[in-house]
């Protein structure tokens, strides 16, 4: 990250590629719903955005430019069902992120908790904003 850049979100994430999910085994899919195990992740870390950029570091380091986010959605389909989340989703939903440059389409839980709520919700908010911004 340039020393340039402000910090305007971060957060704990746990997070997998669309290619993680999918070669996902039936003890992945059960272990979901016992306690403290948290949704369905291949990788966890430390994940940061700035008015350019998004930042993951941790057991794997990741970053890329927004402009590089191809699509930005929030919720379940067809890769990753509500049954790879604890409660079935009822209180946290991945952020969807279809990135450019090779990298695919990333599932996110940022701050998730015991209770099992995220931050997801703010962290679309704020990249849709960061991005009007980008965009202007």
């Amino acid at each position: 990250m340039s020393r340039m850049e402000n910090i305007l979100l971060s957060g704990n994430v746990r997070w997998s590629t669309e290619e993680g999910v999918l070669s996902r085994g039936a003890a992945d899919q059960i272990g979901v719903h016992f306690s403290g195990v948290g949704p369905f992740h291949r990788h966890a870390g430390e994940i940061a955005l700035t008015e350019k950029a998004i930042y993951i570091e941790g057991d794997i380091d990741l970053s890329f430019n927004l402009g590089d986010l191809e699509q930005l959605f929030i919720g379940f389909d067809e890769a990753f069902p509500r049954s790879l989340v604890k409660n079935f989703g009822m209180t946290a939903q991945p952020l969807r992120l279809q990135v450019g440059r090779g990298i695919g389409l990333l599932y996110l839980f940022i701050d998730y908790n015991s209770l099992g709520f995220t931050s997801n919700l703010l962290w679309f908010n704020s990249i849709k904003a960061v991005l009007s911004e980008y965009d202007s």
